[in-house]
């Protein structure tokens, strides 16, 4: 067996079992750094909080993860600027995107992104060039990152998601 499939068998085995306890902000591994993003050190923070995740087949130097945050919502993490193993990395992207809601104007759609823009400047919020609602964010990690830090932006993200949805799709929503 390849060591890299070795290792995804030791995360699938034990992501199940940190999922059961919920995350603790003052733990002291949260304190931990990381010298890179890669598909082992992002899975193990998504696990401590409680997120399920699969990676998506594809180029080894540029990992997929789909995830799926406590709160139910979904997103894309895009291992980026990796060695060709995709082993290191140093950028990481988290994207969400939504089918535009039936029957809302563009204009309207545009400018309720442009609100949300205005009132959160945590991650982006645009239109996909297919006119699809989106949002994004996109973290380094030139100098290493530290976990507790990847695990406050992942669910910070996953709020913002519902945020989006909340203030931007459900009142395009045509009864």
């Amino acid at each position: 067996m390849k060591p890299i499939a070795i290792g995804l068998l030791a995360l699938a085995i034990a992501a199940p079992a940190r999922a059961q306890v919920p995350w603790n902000p003052r733990a002291p591994e949260n304190n931990q750094l990381f010298s890179a993003f890669s598909e082992a050190t992002v899975g193990t923070v998504l696990s401590d909080i409680r997120a399920r995740y699969q990676r998506q087949p594809g180029d080894p130097a540029r990992p997929i993860i789909v995830a799926t945050f406590p709160n139910g919502k979904r997103a894309v993490v895009s291992l980026l600027a990796c060695t060709s193993n995709g082993s290191a990395c140093k950028a990481l992207g988290i994207q969400a995107s939504w089918n535009p809601p039936a029957g809302a104007p563009a204009a309207q759609l545009v400018q309720a992104v442009e609100r949300f823009n205005q009132r959160y400047s945590f991650s982006k919020a645009y239109l996909t060039a297919a006119g699809r609602p989106a949002l994004q964010r996109y973290l380094t990690a030139d100098y290493g990152f530290i976990r507790g830090d990847l695990a406050v932006n992942l669910l910070v993200f996953a709020d913002q998601e519902e945020k989006f949805m909340a203030e931007v799709l459900r009142p395009l929503v045509k009864p």
